[in-house]
């Protein structure tokens, strides 16, 4: 049986947990931008982490199941509603066929997860079912979801393999607050820059600009300057790198990324903290801590 999508949002795509193996040919892993959401809401179905769910951006989407199932909702980014009433997140529920979930406006965060236990059946690409729409690739035709969509699920619910009523909270700063700290490290131009545009990397409220989306995080603030005008080649670059451009605003580089760059990589991203920067939405400020030992 299927779920069917009445409205989607402002974006829902089909993701797991990334393409791996194909960067050298251009092709990023993609996969969730919040990662431990992205692995609790599959823990709570039950699921071995490898299927195939849906990441909402912000809010707006209504979904219909048309067959019994479990599910759980994780991340942030808005609040959910099963039939009208209200849902938590961060724990297992049962729906039954006719249920309608809503994701309505919350104040914090920025992406939502939905697994339902056994995934979604959809086909892999290159090893896997994430959605990359640059390359249209993943997904359903590699493009993010549209209301009319039905999408097959698992047919048997197995109450043994849910965490149902457990309750799991993951502390994430960008869930509860407008002003966030995020963990870095100093990239390989680090030294590119003066010590006044190292300081004001760290020193400096960041706000994430509206044009952010899952490639990159455009940053708004003062310019970094370099030391002098360097060009650098066209070299590796993954998620969490930050990147500075010709203007001298940085950029976070998100789950689809490009696989290479040509601005100089001021610092990257502390691992752990990726799923905090997914879960920020454009207006929230960062404030950058250096983790350097």
């Amino acid at each position: 049986m299927s779920l069917f999508i009445h409205k989607t949002g402002v974006q829902a795509l089909i993701q797991d947990r990334g393409r791996v193996g194909y960067r050298h040919l251009g092709i990023p892993a993609s996969g969730p931008m919040d990662s431990y959401s992205f692995e609790l809401a599959q823990l709570l179905c039950g699921n071995s982490g490898q299927e195939a769910l849906i990441e909402f951006t912000l809010h707006g989407a209504i979904i219909e199941f048309e067959k019994a199932t479990v599910i759980a909702l994780t991340g942030g980014g808005a609040t959910a509603t099963i039939n009208n009433k209200s849902i938590l997140y961060n724990i297992a529920h049962v729906v039954k066929a006719g249920d309608t979930l809503k994701l309505s406006p919350s104040e914090f965060g920025c992406r939502t997860y939905l697994a339902i236990q056994g995934g979604l059946k959809v086909n892999a690409e290159l090893g896997s079912c994430a959605t990359y729409v640059p390359a249209q690739i993943g997904g359903i035709e590699g493009r993010a979801l549209k209301a009319g969509d039905r999408i097959e699920f698992a047919d048997e619910i197995n109450n043994h393999r849910t965490a149902e009523n457990i309750l799991i909270q993951i502390k994430n700063p960008a869930l509860e607050l407008n002003e966030i700290p995020i963990r870095i490290h100093k990239g390989p131009e680090w030294g590119w820059f003066d010590n006044a545009a190292q300081s004001q990397l760290i020193k400096e409220k960041w706000r994430i600009g509206p044009q952010s989306n899952r490639m990159g995080y455009q940053l708004q603030g003062s310019p970094l300057l370099l030391k002098e005008k360097t060009e650098l080649i066209s070299t590796a670059v993954m998620p969490g790198i930050i990147q500075v451009t010709p203007s001298g605003m940085p950029i976070i580089l998100g789950a689809d990324a490009q696989t290479i760059g040509g601005y100089p990589r001021i610092a990257r991203v502390h691992t752990p903290d990726l799923s905090i920067v997914g879960q920020c939405r454009p207006g929230v400020f960062l404030q950058f801590q250096l983790f350097d030992k």
